[in-house]
């Protein structure tokens, strides 16, 4: 079966508008990067805020300097006290998701899980999996920015917690999944 002429005619016309549009588009060469005799680097005058007589240029008091909150490298053993509040921000995070009230459930998870793992556990129909943690959590891999944990519960069933490093939650770990 072959498509009717008009077919062929309509997907020429279209495909030469297409290319004459973009042989119209105008090329813009990148701006070449340029330095002054003292080595300040030339920004556009949006990014900058004017504070001295050069318009233009950013002096080196008006960088962000700051360090990282976390200087951490992957291959480190995370500290004693890193793997005590992710263990405690794990607690926490099954104590929530094991909680049958739906608001309260919310209300438990926050701070301790991300928003889209809460989400997650928001629908009416969600029926928790058991209904306590029996016995301690174990932590079974860790690492300086992520670290998993496993949670024995009263159904005898295990679940793990896999937490990430986030300063600004509640214990400094945010939980991202948790699989059963």
């Amino acid at each position: 079966m072959t498509p009717h002429p008009v077919t062929h005619l309509l997907t020429a016309v279209l495909a030469a508008l297409l290319l004459a549009g973009c042989s119209d588009t105008p090329t813009q060469a990148p701006t070449p990067h340029t330095t002054t005799p003292a080595s300040h680097p030339v920004t556009s005058p949006a990014s900058v805020v004017e504070t001295g007589a050069a318009e233009g240029w950013v002096g080196d008091d008006e960088l962000d300097t700051t360090p990282a909150t976390v200087d951490v490298h992957p291959d480190d053993p995370p500290e004693d006290a890193q793997i005590a509040a992710a263990v405690t921000a794990a607690t926490e995070f099954v104590v929530g998701w094991l909680t049958a009230d739906q608001q309260l459930r919310r209300e438990r998870l926050e701070g301790v899980a991300a928003e889209a793992l809460i989400a997650a556990f928001d629908d009416p129909r969600f029926t928790p999996a058991a209904a306590t943690q029996q016995g301690p959590t174990h932590v079974i891999e860790a690492d300086p920015i992520q670290i998993t944990t496993r949670h024995r519960l009263d159904t005898g069933t295990a679940v793990d917690v896999t937490l990430i490093l986030d300063p600004d939650s509640t214990h400094g770990w945010i939980a991202i999944t948790i699989t059963t």
